[in-house]
């Protein structure tokens, strides 16, 4: 559909009281002028700030000239630069190019759209209408976000968006004010690592039968948490492991997130229960094949949710990744170095070092305190 170019007007909101109620264009009375125009088939509308019918004109002259340059001022002699959402749709896709998660893209999609519709509130529809007070009072609306994790990563997606519909130079200068999102002592103790203790590991899988009752969606159940817990993988890649990627008692996989190798031996008895496992479809271990996988990770999220508030061992904000922790600080007790840790995860010890620095603490204080004392 072809898009046409948009006309400014002027247009009257008369009091209740006025006599000329009912003739929005009538010029004699000092009732309240506005402006109307619409962008891409998206009509809108902005006080004149008076009740001059001449100023009002004026004042839809300019955004008539700002709306036909396709920015605020300066006019293009070429082609009219892209809207805000225009550049957000391009650079989504080109988020979807890069192979980017569909969770990843969802959230760009959302928060971009987010801000979009902030600035076309503001009868701001071109990148160059974008001021740095803009972003500072975007983010300012964040404050109903329950995490500053998410809000952090919301302001690294913005700044890429934009990077990516400014040139460097406005972008780096736009950008100047927006500082970085400080966590608060809160987040930093739910972003800490949770590891299951082995009286909360026994106590879950104790509750399995018990809140599962059916036989077989026990099993199942029972064999995620062995499995997650021996080898630390995350819930997406233990939802969607697939049975030839046990061969010969070995876990050889590539992570979903970061495609890094994960490579472990696996203790005799694990392989045979996860290739035991009956699900109904012959190349995945748990996965069904019914449901998207996102859907079905949320099913399975579901359960173990379930499962740990009645075990008592449930923490908001910290579900499946606790089992990863789990993973690293059983290994870490059994003295397993960091390159090996990071090897059996598919990170880089530089990430395992920085995220589980209060388990290697830990661990240092138990191993410090066994060595020996001079004895006078």
């Amino acid at each position: 559909m072809l898009n046409r170019k948009p006309v400014v007007s002027v247009f009257v909101r008369h009091a209740g009281t006025c006599q000329y109620e009912g003739k929005e264009f009538y010029r004699g009375c000092t009732c309240p002028k506005y402006l109307r125009y619409s962008v891409n088939g998206k009509q809108h509308r902005l006080a004149a700030g008076t009740r001059s019918w001449a100023v009002a004109e004026e004042k839809a002259a300019e955004r008539q000239a700002q709306l036909d340059a396709g920015q605020s001022g300066t006019p293009i002699a070429t082609a009219v630069q892209p809207t805000i959402e225009a550049y957000i749709q391009t650079y989504v896709l080109s988020k979807v190019g890069e192979n980017r998660s569909n969770e990843t893209v969802r959230k760009l999609r959302f928060q971009l759209g987010m801000f979009e519709k902030f600035m076309a509130s503001r009868s701001k529809f071109y990148p160059t209408d974008i001021t740095s007070k803009d972003l500072i009072e975007y983010r300012a609306t964040w404050s109903s976000w329950k995490s500053n994790v998410t809000k952090q990563r919301g302001q690294v997606n913005l700044k890429g968006f934009i990077h990516f519909c400014c040139p460097k130079a406005i972008a780096d200068e736009l950008l100047k004010p927006f500082k970085a999102i400080k966590l608060t002592p809160e987040d930093h103790t739910r972003k800490a690592p949770r590891p299951f203790s082995e009286a909360e590991l026994k106590s879950l899988l104790t509750h399995v039968p018990k809140v599962f009752p059916d036989a077989h969606r026990a099993s199942r159940l029972t064999a995620l948490i062995h499995c997650m817990a021996s080898t630390g993988l995350a819930i997406r890649d233990a939802v969607q492991l697939e049975r030839k990627s046990l061969a010969n008692g070995w876990l050889n996989i590539k992570r979903q997130k970061t495609t890094k190798p994960v490579k472990q031996k696996l203790d005799p008895a694990l392989h045979q229960e996860l290739l035991g496992v009956l699900n109904g479809n012959p190349r995945y271990v748990f996965f069904s094949g019914t449901n998207l996988p996102n859907s079905e990770v949320g099913c399975w999220q579901t359960d173990l949710r379930k499962l740990m508030k009645a075990a008592g061992c449930y923490f908001k904000g910290n579900l499946s990744h606790r089992f990863r922790d789990t993973f690293v600080d059983w290994h870490l007790g059994q003295g397993s170095g960091l390159n090996e840790i990071a090897a059996m995860l598919g990170d880089t010890v530089t990430v395992v070092e920085s995220h589980y620095a209060d388990l290697l603490s830990k661990r240092m204080e138990e191993r410090l305190a066994k060595v020996p004392t001079r004895v006078w």
